[in-house]
């Protein structure tokens, strides 16, 4: 015997599989970034939306199919209730083995036998749920078709759900809707696969106690299982977007406190700490030679003490500015005390030490208060040549070699710039 389908029903039980489709993408992907104790729980709530989905889309679907010989439908509470188990069950594994760090094919192929097997233990015990008497028999052909849906729809699912995480963000809300429909199709495909493979006897009864009747698990169903699904969704996007703005307020603090770390809030340079490591770094990952100039305001402490911290970081900013802009870009530069300045370089020789040194001094002499703090100080050293420690290089650049007074004149102090 064969049953006909209601066509506004069996659009429905659709609607019900890709909504619960588009869930169970939403969560396997958002699972990747979430841990602790709100994985389990989110975990959880995955399988539990999906598996309910699942199984409210059969229920619909058997409420779209009309009975061979106008029998009416009809199930038992205990059994419908049992068969909600696996497909929950069956649809938390998924989501857990899918949201891994890593996955093997091995993995993917046993976690689709056992989603496949909780699929199909959902449908047939749905199926079983009616208690007709005789019972229900199957095709093999179609019965075991439909199991091979099962896993086939399980396998692309999981497949799916990982590929789409690495989609680029303008795509996501329509990758994740094609999906879900291609989805959708393979759990309907499923069922109604399962269906045809029904062979009712003619002399088949459906017991009269049966407490759940076909006519109000339809379209009732259809929509309640739409809205907790939908509701369900909403609140997850909520607790995922609070997740996300804690994030970016934990990243916003941690680059906050790096830049800190390595950049000088006065000007924007280098800090001392930064440079040290660079330093080092420099030293013990390369043996080419380099260069260290150093540049002490020795107007900064005087200005500080007459006029103030504010007026005294604008000469510093100042200074910095022209000492930053002698140096190529593959040149560090960086704030090494209140008032001192120093650059880490190719190696120069003496004579383009000097052209730096000129190229500094105008720059620094438009300062408004350079006539009364603008002198300072300049020094150098190589290596290997003036030492091959962090410490003796900083010590040799930090003997001035060059100094300019407040009138702006520049002076060579004795020995060679390049201090040895």
């Amino acid at each position: 015997m064969q049953g006909s389908y209601d066509p506004v029903l069996v659009a429905l039980s659709y609607g019900v599989a890709v909504i619960a489709s588009y869930i169970a993408l939403y969560f396997g992907t958002r699972l990747f970034v979430i841990e602790g104790r709100a994985r389990k729980f989110w975990l959880a709530m995955g399988g539990l939306c999906l598996g309910s989905g699942i199984w409210s889309m059969h229920f619909v679907g058997m409420s779209a199919y009309t009975m061979p010989m106008d029998m009416e439908m009809s199930f038992d509470g205990g059994l419908t209730l049992l068969s909600w188990v696996p497909a929950v069950l069956a649809s938390t594994l998924a989501l857990y083995v899918i949201t891994r760090p890593t996955v093997k094919v091995r993995s993917i192929v046993a976690s689709s036998l056992i989603m496949g097997a909780g699929i199909c233990a959902m449908h047939y015990g749905g199926m079983y749920a009616m208690q007709m008497q005789p019972q229900i028999s199957y095709d093999p052909l179609l019965f075991w078709l439909s199991v091979l849906i099962a896993v086939g729809a399980s396998g692309a699912a999981m497949v799916i759900c990982r590929a789409v995480r690495l989609v680029p963000d303008n795509l996501v809300f329509v990758t994740k809707s094609g999906a879900a429909l291609v989805m959708g199709a393979a759990i309907c495909g499923m069922h109604y696969t399962g269906m045809a493979a029904a062979i009712y006897n003619p002399d088949s009864a459906i017991p009269g106690e049966n407490l759940l009747r076909g006519d109000w698990m339809g379209i009732p169903m259809a929509v309640i299982s739409a809205v907790f699904l939908l509701i369900a969704l909403i609140v997850a996007l909520q607790d995922f977007r609070e997740i996300e703005r804690e994030k970016q307020v934990r990243e916003q603090r941690a680059a906050w406190v790096e830049k800190r770390a390595h950049n000088d809030q006065v000007t924007g340079l280098a800090t001392r700490h930064h440079f040290d490591q660079a330093l080092l770094k420099r030293l013990t990952e390369s043996g080419e030679s380099f260069s260290l100039v150093y540049m002490e305001l020795q107007g900064y402490q005087p200005l500080f003490n007459q006029q103030g911290e504010v007026q005294a970081n604008n000469l510093v900013r100042h200074a910095a500015d022209a000492f930053a802009a002698a140096f190529s870009g593959d040149s560090l530069v960086a704030r090494f005390s209140r008032h001192g300045f120093i650059a880490m370089i190719p190696p120069v020789t003496e004579d383009e030490l000097k052209v730096v040194a000129e190229a500094i001094r105008p720059a620094i002499a438009h300062h408004d208060q350079a006539r009364e703090f603008g002198a300072w100080t300049m020094g150098c050293s190589s290596f290997p040549r003036s030492a091959s420690s962090t410490r003796m290089l900083v010590i040799r650049a930090r003997e001035p070699r060059v100094a300019v007074r407040y009138d702006g004149a520049l002076a060579e102090l004795g020995g060679s710039l390049m201090a040895t």
